[in-house]
């Protein structure tokens, strides 16, 4: 690759940085601030049903998510959607929101801009979700710029 020329391509299944996981949920990151120059991260998660991160406002990134199969609620700000296969939510920053996982799984490609998700993922990979690990989560997550606001806002979970 030559100087400014940041082209390139992964093969079905593959990620940069090899096998990863968020929350402990197989995550393939597919483009990395590194290959976008900071403007976004891009990548594949596949959750189990129940998965539903803290309440939470990203200050600085925008985010948005297209479900590739499964069905997941989503609450951003005052609104809440029913999302199946095909649907599509966009998050903007500084707008609480969060998601839960409504099938038995859900495969979501996610968008952040700018990028820098791709350090919160990593520092995050093995943590698990859980009201015992939330000082743990916040911290981690305040240093990325976004802030943890309570558990997530759906009857059950």
């Amino acid at each position: 690759m030559t100087s400014g020329d940041r082209r390139y391509m992964l093969e079905a299944g593959q990620g940069h940085g090899g096998e990863r996981t968020f929350f402990r949920h197989p995550l393939r990151m597919l483009a990395t601030g590194e290959e976008t120059g900071d403007e976004y991260t891009f990548f594949e998660q596949l959750l189990e049903q129940g998965f539903a991160p803290p309440l939470h406002a990203h200050h600085i990134e925008d985010e948005a998510f297209y479900v590739l199969d499964g069905e997941v609620d989503v609450v951003c700000g005052d609104a809440r959607w029913a999302l199946g296969t095909g649907g599509f939510a966009f998050l903007p920053h500084s707008v609480p929101h969060s998601f839960r996982v409504r099938s038995a799984t859900a495969r979501l490609l996610q968008l952040t801009a700018p990028s820098g998700f791709e350090e919160f993922a990593a520092e995050m990979a093995d943590v698990e979700l859980s009201d015992a690990n939330f000082a743990r989560i916040a911290e981690a997550a305040h240093r990325a710029g976004y802030e943890m606001l309570g558990p997530p806002p759906f009857d059950g979970v």
